[in-house]
């Protein structure tokens, strides 16, 4: 039996065998590459995936690893793999990665946690769309967190669509409520950024030389069609916040952590021509980010525009929020606790005033308004709560249900 141990912690081989240690961090990634080629080197063109010690998976090493395997699946090499006991694996969709079809497929779906292909437009706003939906209702975000994260997503994808030269790509996005705490990782099996800019008039001498000047301020292959805003906005983002930024193109690496850059060379990648990119960025949800301060093009302050707010505005300039059609049930506790994140994550957003409307909503559980109304209540107080939501087109039966919750949320509050 031939075993060969990777350099890099993360995997080794025995034959034509793989065996995972880990998939929480990237240099399992370049353990993976450099097992993967030597196997093929000895003539193997079968492999068995071990993950069976592996819990919990990270975007940054997963993503990269599922992307890699459907680059390898194309060129013929054959995969197979061991799941570990929560089949955590085949939950991912780490093997098999889906690209959506429509928006609808996504809405009784968690985005989050698994792994996802993406080749056209239509796909990236459906998926981006449904991952601000689920962190919306997941948790409190701090002011501007949200919008950063949309800004990073659409840009970090559309860069694959435009510059990878494949025009596919594969995502994953992760929260971390306990840290306060989001992951998402973008991998492409491209040309990369050194190739992609290389015959550009910037002129990049090497891979890391690419990655440095990508995330400089209107750096573009092609000035004519595109800005080169895109990773710079994504660095300023992740610097304004203290968070995490780690590209991986072309051998070379350049890792941002709070305000300290590092960088490497001589990374493990496919090929010279396949240089493959690996976009990861990490953010604390309980850091404030002022985006017109973050995004500065040109010392003009950028404002994004917040399509959500705008399509739930109604002709009043308010907030129009039909219970009916943001809500995934009225009947649990669960379910309450994610429309107050989802209504809370609005106020952080706007000052506007929120109708919270029950048209054809015909029976709330006691649960599900105490979660709302009366713990909404309790937070805002009651003249924040007068001051900012309004209660609409409620029948008789709901009324009385949150009138009692909110009567035994106070009182309980009252005598505390």
């Amino acid at each position: 039996m031939e075993t060969k141990t990777s350099k890099r912690t993360g995997t080794n081989r025995e034959d034509n065998k793989v065996i995972f240690d880990t998939l929480d961090h990237p240099v399992v990634v370049n353990s993976f590459i450099e097992n993967i080629k030597k196997g093929i080197n000895a003539g193997y063109r079968d492999f068995i995936l071990d993950f069976s010690k592996i819990h919990p998976i990270f975007p940054n090493a997963s993503v990269p690893i599922s992307g890699l395997i459907q680059y390898y699946k194309n060129t013929g090499v054959v995969f197979s793999y061991i799941d570990n006991s929560d089949n955590i694996i085949s939950s991912t969709q780490f093997f098999d990665p889906i690209e959506p079809q429509d928006g609808s497929q996504l809405k009784l779906k968690n985005t989050l946690n698994k792994i996802w292909k993406f080749s056209n437009h239509e796909s990236v706003f459906w998926l981006v769309n449904s991952f601000l939906e689920e962190l919306r209702r997941s948790d409190i975000f701090e002011e501007g967190v949200l919008v950063g994260i949309e800004w990073c997503v659409n840009e970090i994808m559309d860069n694959v669509l435009n510059h990878s030269s494949q025009s596919i790509g594969f995502i994953m996005g992760q929260i971390h409520k306990s840290k306060k705490h989001i992951a998402f990782t973008v991998f492409d099996y491209g040309q990369g950024i050194y190739n992609s800019l290389k015959d550009s008039t910037y002129a990049p001498r090497h891979p890391l030389d690419a990655i440095t000047l990508s995330v400089k301020e209107g750096v573009s292959r092609d000035k004519k069609n595109f800005q080169g805003n895109g990773i710079f906005g994504l660095h300023q983002i992740v610097k304004f916040n203290e968070g995490r930024l780690s590209i991986t193109s072309n051998s070379a690496a350049y890792i941002l952590k709070k305000d300290i850059a590092k960088s490497f060379k001589n990374v493990p990648t496919i090929s010279r021509e396949v240089g493959c990119t690996t976009i990861d960025f990490q953010l604390d949800y309980g850091n404030k980010i002022s985006i017109s301060d973050a995004l500065k093009f040109g010392e003009k302050n950028y404002e994004i525009q917040n399509i959500l707010l705008e399509s739930l505005e109604n002709e009043y300039n308010q907030i129009h929020y039909k219970i009916n059609e943001r809500v995934t049930g009225s009947g649990t506790r669960p379910s309450g606790l994610r429309t107050r994140n989802d209504i809370l994550n609005i106020i952080k957003e706007t000052k506007k005033v929120i109708v919270l409307d029950f048209d054809e909503i015909v029976l709330i559980t006691s649960s599900f308004a105490d979660e709302v109304i009366g713990k909404l209540l309790i937070e805002l107080g009651f003249y924040g709560f007068n001051n900012i939501i309004r209660l609409r087109n409620m029948n008789s039966t709901v009324q009385n249900i949150v009138q009692r919750s909110v009567s035994q949320r106070m009182a309980q509050s009252l005598n505390k």
